[in-house]
């Protein structure tokens, strides 16, 4: 189990989004603020997995199963403070809830 916002409890069988934060650019490719795009191009790689831009999104998903449970990898194609633009034009269009998404970043404290 996951702890979001430490007040409630999420199976990992509940998480529909996976996003991981970065930034682009070839500038930003080594930066731990790109520790989330790694994560994702793991599962990706992993997986077998392509990702695809979509303008909409703001950004490059793939949709898959994975044990019977439908889920959707992320990939902001925004500046890191501006990624809730991609995540919240696909959480909509999907109708992913919010304690639903998964978040992989680089940051130790908010």
């Amino acid at each position: 189990m996951t702890n979001v916002n430490n007040t409630q409890n999420i199976p990992l069988d509940k998480i529909k989004l996976i996003v991981g934060l970065g930034n682009y650019g070839h500038e930003y490719e080594d930066t731990r603020h790109n520790a989330g795009f790694w994560f994702i191009d793991y599962l990706t790689e992993k997986y077998k997995l392509n990702l695809k831009f979509d303008n909409k999104f703001f950004g490059e998903y793939v949709k898959f199963k994975s044990h019977n449970h439908d889920m959707i990898l992320l990939k902001p194609h925004t500046y890191m403070n501006l990624s809730g633009k991609s995540v919240g034009a696909l959480a909509t269009f999907y109708k992913i809830l919010p304690h639903e998404i998964l978040v992989i970043h680089d940051e130790l404290d908010f």
